[in-house]
């Protein structure tokens, strides 16, 4: 009678698996077939998005994104621009989602949304990913103030 019991409640689990399993896989397909919603006026995923494959040599503020952005992701790329072009460095807005900046997503280890320096003078790559999601809304000066001390330190 254990073992019965024990068989079925096993049953019954790989099947309640294997069900998940399927579900999340078509809603994974569903996300990616789904075109963008978004106002195109402001759709980070226009003309405006720069290929940089090529420009992986140049020092500046590199900001990793998908398609698809949350009001956090937005904030960190809107700030991080207005810091770049306020002090004239470069900025790079990179839709991960392209293939042509794979070979810049490798390069900075980036897989999902993601804010980098690379500093001019050293060569190095500073990741300021989880001070600039924590601090973009919450703390919109602080996170300005780090990104124009960082650039101010080596560029």
């Amino acid at each position: 009678m254990k073992n019965l019991v024990l068989y079925s409640l096993l049953a019954i689990g790989v099947s309640f698996a294997s069900c998940q399993s399927k579900t999340k896989k078509e809603t994974a397909k569903a996300e990616t077939e789904v075109a963008c919603t978004n106002d195109c006026s402001k759709c980070e995923k226009s003309s405006e998005t720069k290929s940089v494959a090529n420009s992986t040599e140049g020092a500046g503020v590199y900001y990793f994104h998908g398609d698809r952005k949350c009001k956090t992701c937005k904030a960190v790329g809107e700030k991080a621009k207005e810091v770049a072009e306020k002090m004239n460095i470069q900025f790079f807005d990179i839709n991960l989602d392209q293939e042509e900046n794979k070979a810049v997503a490798k390069e900075f280890q980036a897989s999902g949304s993601s804010l980098f320096i690379k500093h001019s003078k050293s060569g190095e790559i500073e990741d300021l990913t989880n001070f600039a999601f924590r601090n973009a809304l919450n703390d919109t000066k602080a996170y300005i103030e780090k990104l124009e001390s960082t650039l101010k330190a080596e560029m």
